[in-house]
């Protein structure tokens, strides 16, 4: 049934019980009392619809006028109601009747609202999380930006570790390397060495424990069976370049800020492997530059640097070290005999043995045509004795096959030795009078002048 048909129906039903109260009774003042009863009931329906405060005004002066007649009881009945109409429509605005379908529609439309407030609220919040995110994303590629500047991996995790040790969360970080051949990890940057030795010697062991772990690392991760170390969460930053780990980055950082980190990896690590990638251009290229094409070693002009610094190093520590001069016997003859590209396998060939028969640290360089030079730190005259007969054997034993024949060569060696009045040229000077000698005695042979 409508609801505006129910509405009129319980007014209906109010006067009909209203009137047989209103015949039951004779007295003019109980029939007054009655009509004005009708006030509050019109106020109280006329909150669900404004129409009903005419009706009951209505049937109250119409009741009135047939009870009293026109006296003064009608005119104040008459004048109350009539008065309350408009006071009502001006300040008494009561809600319309609504239908169940549009009262349904209203409470979705409010969910709605709700739903639509609560998700501005969470784009918001989003908002300004993702411009926070944004905020350390620029921080972090200016950072990495001024890091690619750097030419050494030395430079380089330095400078890592001085701007990544300032930002919040972070304790320390830890820069390691991983060299070609080698298969420990070395440590390249980090402050523990003088500020934390035993945190230092811990590190060291972790790393050579879980070494295979480490260099499998292929994007920032959350280091677990590491923590132990600092009783910290540990992220890594590995640096891998065409599948080959190179370098890793450990950052030992606060609980709260693991996340951040392990996302901020994924921005840094593109330009810490750029980075890399340039630095080890850099070091090929250098590397080039201080080695002779042909033989793999060092050129006169860098063997020469390095000889600068042995000589410093000695100065101030009272050290010794001794200077092979090298020369391959009648190297024309085979140069006019068997060609030049010959020769160049002979050059060759008595480079390995000199690689072959030096210890690790030993520095091997390229001093002329057929002249080569060695310098020996740290080592005896027994010693270095034995080096030279160990050279001069293998290169005596060397056979070279060509056009089907089979020639050998030999080698005659000039030994000197630094004393702290000599200078590095003399050190020179007296190692190719040596040679000399060597060769004015009948050649492959060893003289030592100190």
């Amino acid at each position: 049934m409508n609801t505006k048909i129910k509405f009129y129906l319980k007014i209906a039903l109010i006067f009909i019980c209203f009137f047989i109260i209103y015949n039951m009774v004779n007295n003019e003042i109980e029939h007054y009392i009655l009509l004005l009863f009708l006030l509050p009931i019109s106020l109280l329906f006329s909150y669900v619809y404004r129409c009903s405060i005419v009706i009951f005004s209505l049937i109250a002066v119409i009741s009135a006028i047939i009870t009293f007649g026109f006296n003064y009881l009608t005119i104040i009945i008459s004048s109350i109601f009539i008065s309350i109409i408009p006071t009502l429509c001006c300040f008494f605005k009561p809600n319309k009747i609504q239908s169940p379908d549009l009262q349904k529609k209203n409470n979705e439309l409010k969910f709605f609202k709700e739903e639509l407030l609560n998700e501005e609220q969470s784009l918001n919040q989003a908002r300004l999380s993702l411009e926070k995110k944004l905020e350390r994303i620029i921080q972090l590629y200016i950072i990495s930006k001024d890091l690619t500047k750097n030419i050494t991996a030395e430079d380089s995790a330095n400078a890592l570790s001085t701007v990544l040790s300032s930002r919040p969360g972070i304790s320390y970080i830890l820069v390691v390397v991983k060299y070609p051949q080698k298969t420990h990890l070395t440590i390249i940057s980090t402050q523990l060495a003088t500020q934390k030795p035993d945190i230092k010697k811990k590190w060291d062991i972790a790393l050579k424990d879980h070494y295979q772990t480490i260099i499998n690392f292929t994007k920032p991760t959350m280091v677990n069976f590491m923590n132990y170390i600092e009783n910290q969460p540990i992220v890594a930053w590995p640096i891998v370049i065409d599948n080959t780990f190179i370098s890793c980055v450990f950052l030992v950082v606060e609980k709260d800020y693991v996340q951040t980190y392990l996302e901020g990896g994924h921005l840094f690590l593109p330009h810490l492997i750029l980075g890399t990638k340039r630095i080890r251009l850099f070091a090929e290229l250098q590397e080039k530059a201080r080695v002779d094409g042909l033989t793999g070693l060092y050129l006169r002009r860098y063997f020469m640097e390095r000889l600068y610094t042995e000589f410093q190093r000695s100065k101030r520590y009272k050290t010794d070290f001794y200077i092979l001069m090298l020369d391959i016997d009648f190297f024309k003859k085979i140069n006019d005999t068997y060609g030049h590209l010959v020769g160049d396998k002979v050059l060759v060939a008595i480079s390995k043995v000199l690689s072959k028969s030096v210890r690790p640290g030993d520095l091997i360089g390229r001093y002329g045509g057929e002249e080569f030079i060695v310098l020996l730190p740290m080592v005896s005259e027994e010693q270095v004795l034995n080096i030279a007969e160990t050279i001069r054997s293998s290169v005596q034993k060397t056979r070279f096959n060509e056009n089907n024949f089979t020639f050998s060569v030999t080698i005659s060696i000039g030994i000197s030795k630094y004393q702290n009045n000599t200078s590095s040229n003399d050190v020179i000077s007296i190692a190719d009078k040596a040679l000399y000698q060597a060769k004015q005695s009948g050649r492959n042979k060893i003289v030592m002048d100190i």
